[in-house]
């Protein structure tokens, strides 16, 4: 395939957190595994995604990086076992938080709900050749739009975004992806959402994630590349965690191959369309902390019935 990665909108370091706020809610984003969200240690930040309320895995198209730079095609053929990952953990505790902007009433009384969206490669590959490949994820934190996001809630979603996008949307976002050429060196950065998807889009912007061996999870096996929280919250706040479960997440993945001088060779970008499973079990007498379980998700389907609960819109 021929093409290469797009010229770059600004640049994301890893490790920085960042802030993206609606009149809806926050979401604060972050590396999993070199910066949280809110500053949260990365130990216990981890041992919280441990055993997530939710999760889910969609296949997606991925390469051979571990083909070296040369002239071979190597965005030409896919191969399979690739597939993207998100994760939702519930009353993630702020108590070891170093964000300013989190009081210390916050942190004793209240916990935020977190997403991580991961990169899982196939059990074969013997890894991300970073000489020869520079592997980018560009994550859209504004979701998408609120009838869309409703309109997913009921879908069968396959990992890509044909059931919500329409085909020309999706194919400018994949070329868009990888319209100019930058050599080895260039960081991940931004990408614009089309005028043919704007209206299906909550926000304007993707921000573009690194994927490689500093975001690797060894014990899991996954580049876990984003990880977004939401605003600080009482413990088993059910309405946080069903905003948080809702949201679609829209991330191109780009591929670039370099030859040997470093320059781009051949490149690909495609996008796909991820969301956790929207769990019931949770909602009990228990784990609502109300007593009254029946109640609370009666109240939260009405919620989402009427529109109170559209999902967070976070640009």
């Amino acid at each position: 395939m021929d093409g290469t990665i797009p010229k770059l909108l600004g640049h994301v370091a890893l490790g920085l957190s960042y802030v993206w706020a609606t009149s809806a809610q926050s979401l604060t984003s972050g590396s999993p595994l070199h910066n949280p969200p809110f500053g949260l240690p990365p130990s216990s930040f981890a041992l919280a995604l441990a055993s997530p309320i939710s999760n889910a895995s969609f296949p997606t198209t991925g390469y051979n990086t571990s083909i070296p730079a040369g002239p071979s095609d190597a965005t030409g053929n896919g191969i399979p076992g690739w597939s993207l990952e998100t994760s939702v953990a519930a009353n993630v505790p702020l108590t070891n938080s170093t964000d300013e902007s989190v009081s210390a009433e916050d942190k004793k009384s209240k916990v935020t709900e977190a997403a991580v969206l991961s990169l899982v490669p196939p059990s074969t590959l013997q890894g991300l050749d970073g000489e020869s490949w520079r592997v980018c994820a560009i994550v859209f934190t504004g979701g998408l739009a609120a009838g869309k996001t409703e309109e997913a809630q009921t879908k069968g979603l396959d990992g890509t975004c044909a059931a919500l996008l329409p085909s020309e949307c999706i194919q400018e976002l994949q070329v868009n992806s990888v319209a100019n050429s930058t050599d080895r060196g260039q960081e991940c950065g931004r990408l614009v959402v089309p005028d043919a998807c704007l209206e299906y889009f909550g926000g304007k912007v993707g921000v573009g994630y690194e994927v490689n061996s500093s975001n690797f999870d060894q014990t899991n096996r996954r580049y876990s590349f984003f990880a977004g929280a939401s605003a600080p919250t009482g413990k088993d706040n059910a309405t946080a965690l069903v905003a948080m479960e809702r949201v679609v997440w829209p991330v191109v993945i780009t591929w670039t191959h370099f030859s040997a001088s470093g320059e781009v060779h051949d490149s690909a970008g495609w996008l796909s369309c991820v969301k956790a499973p929207n769990t019931t079990k949770w909602l009990t007498a228990e784990s609502a902390g109300t007593g009254k379980g029946k109640s609370t998700w009666a109240l939260i389907v009405a919620l989402v019935l009427t529109g109170v609960i559209i999902g967070p819109a976070w640009l």
